[in-house]
């Protein structure tokens, strides 16, 4: 369908596209980097009514720990990406434009009846997500209307490469944005196809705009596992907000890197540990369950006591009174629900 993330490029004929951060200047005729926002016949076309895969699992499978724990949430994708990542756990539909070996074929569907599979599933958050969800912005913003209409939390789960505009323009029907900030180099975001300052102001910018911000670094031997990047990673977020959470997740083989070796869950406990030293005030390892537990619960800020408790990506237990503390009345910032609004 026709998009609404562009502006005029600088010729007659070309569109620049406002989707990602690599705003890519679209000839006629052409696709930009992602391969899936095209120029046609004057207008930016962008995918529409359908979708790649679709699952019903936890809130927490998306790396979210902050919004409604314990909630069910239909997690949705399309087919493309504006990055590369080799460590890409859903390469085959994040990168089926650029490999032989990508995954299915879409499927067709509209806004209302894959809000419709949500609700009757007993979900309460509905994320777009397994690609990048703000180069197909405008699909995003017809299912998250429809769920918001339905009263369903909406959730981004991105790479951070995009745009005040795109952001702007999904911040009306998007309540959270859960950010993939993957390094702190050129060099690593080269090796990505991207850069790292859109992604930190994208992070910035969401938090001031109202989304609910977290943000996820999966740590990969060999590539961003050296601790004093990780340190300037921290101190990056906290200088925009230090309540947002940090999830430092544990990385295992694939895709194009099954040559690594697993992240070491010590050396995760040691960033956290700098991390609150430093002033975070939630720092989660992940991906470890069987080794490190005590970094999957959320803990009150003022008095440390747990009051989410947490196992392999789901809520066992949620003690928050009304979003405080029950012991001490510190209140804990997240979009808590129902359960604890």
């Amino acid at each position: 369908m026709p998009g609404a993330l562009y502006e005029p490029g600088p010729e007659e004929g070309y569109l620049r596209c406002t989707a990602c951060a690599h705003r890519c200047v679209l000839a006629p005729g052409r696709a930009g980097a992602c391969g899936i926002r095209f120029e046609k016949d004057g207008e930016l076309r962008v995918p529409f009514g359908y979708v790649a895969r679709h699952y019903v699992r936890s809130v927490e499978t998306n790396t979210i720990f902050h919004v409604r724990p314990g909630a069910r949430s239909l997690t949705f994708g399309m087919f493309g990406c504006d990055l590369r990542c080799p460590y890409c756990q859903n390469w085959k539909v994040s990168q089926a434009l650029r490999e032989p070996e990508g995954d299915g074929e879409p499927i067709d569907i509209s806004a209302a009846d894959l809000v419709e599979v949500a609700v009757a599933a007993g979900c309460g958050v509905l994320a777009s997500a397994y690609n990048e969800p703000m180069i197909t912005a405008e699909w995003a913003r017809a299912v998250f209307a429809e769920a918001q209409r339905r009263g369903l939390v909406t959730a981004l789960i991105s790479d951070g490469n995009t745009t005040p505009e795109a952001l702007a323009y999904m911040r009306p029907v998007a309540d959270v944005f859960r950010v993939d900030l993957k390094g702190w180099s050129a060099d690593q975001y080269r090796t990505l196809g991207g850069r790292v300052e859109p992604v930190l102001a994208a992070i910035g910018e969401a938090r001031r705009l109202g989304y609910w911000v977290e943000v996820v670094t999966l740590v990969v031997p060999g590539f961003n596992d050296k601790a004093a990047g990780l340190r300037a990673l921290g101190a990056e977020i906290a200088g925009v907000d230090p309540d947002i959470p940090w999830h430092l997740n544990a990385f295992y083989p694939r895709y194009k890197m099954r040559d690594r070796m697993t992240t070491d869950p010590a050396f995760l406990v040691d960033v956290a540990g700098v991390a609150y030293a430093r002033g975070m005030k939630y720092v989660y390892v992940s991906n470890v369950a069987d080794r490190v537990r005590e970094l999957s619960h959320t803990r009150c800020p003022a008095c440390h006591e747990v009051v989410v408790r947490r196992f392999n990506y789901e809520t066992q237990q949620v003690l928050l009174s009304g979003g405080a503390c029950p012991s001490c009345g510190t209140r804990v910032p997240g979009l808590w629900g129902p359960a604890a609004p």
